[in-house]
Order: C-alpha cells, then sequence, then structure tokens
C-alpha cells in the first residue's frame, strides 16, 4: 500500500468514527503531532496514543458529526503533504475548512511526524474553544 493510499484509508476511518484503524494504518508509535492555533487542544501530542486521544476529543466534541476528505496527496519518498476537507457541526455551530497535512514517514512506512495548518485557524479556534 503507498502512503497516499494508507492516508485515505486512515481518513475514511476516521469519518466512520474508527480511530483505531486510523492510528494502525498511519501512526507510527512514537509519532509527534503538532496542531496549530490557540484552542485548547493547541501543542503536540507525543505518542500513537495521545494523537487519537486528540483525534477522540473531535469526535466528541462533535458527536461523530467530524468529516474528512483527502483533497489533493503530494507523496514523496518521505514525506506526504495532504489537502484535507473538514466539516464538522457542534451545538449548532458549522466548521468548514481545508487542513494542510503534512507528514513524515519513518522506515517502517508509518507516520513518525505530522505537522497541521488550516486555511482558517481562527474559525479552527473558535470551533474547538
Amino acid at each position: 500500500m503507498t502512503k497516499a493510499e494508507s492516508l485515505r484509508t486512515a481518513m475514511e476511518a476516521v469519518s466512520r468514527g474508527n480511530l483505531q484503524t486510523f492510528g494502525d494504518t498511519l501512526l507510527s508509535d512514537d509519532v509527534v503531532w503538532h496542531w496549530p492555533g490557540r484552542s485548547s487542544v493547541s501543542g503536540e501530542y507525543r505518542g500513537r496514543d495521545a494523537a487519537l486521544g486528540l483525534l477522540q476529543r473531535f469526535h466528541t466534541l462533535t458527536e461523530g458529526r467530524l468529516q474528512v476528505e483527502p483533497l489533493d496527496i503530494l507523496e514523496g519518498r518521505d514525506h506526504l503533504m495532504s489537502f484535507t476537507h473538514i466539516t464538522a457541526e457542534r451545538e449548532g455551530q458549522q466548521l468548514d475548512v481545508v487542513m494542510a497535512d503534512a507528514m513524515r514517514f519513518g522506515p517502517d512506512g508509518r507516520v513518525v511526524e505530522f505537522w497541521t495548518l488550516s486555511n482558517d485557524q481562527n474559525a479552527v479556534d473558535s470551533f474547538i474553544g
């Protein structure tokens, strides 16, 4: 499976609420995920369990109404870049943004470092709180 195929499989799992498949498919045990902004979740998440905890928080916050759709994926030897359409709903609030996710893969073919950026970070921060 290519890196792009792994990412598509993992993102489909997120939209279905299957976070364990996301982690098993994509994340190394010692992944570091950098989440930007000034919201309550901004910061670094070290390890697969911490990264999956971040995703679980999003699913809890949105009561499962989080949709993740890869738009464009650029794959290199050790890196992958994905532009991803994110929609979510929370207590009458809507979120509709494009995220740019950059990933560095380790020798086992899983992500060891993950950076996320948004086209509207203020909207993401406001939505998350």
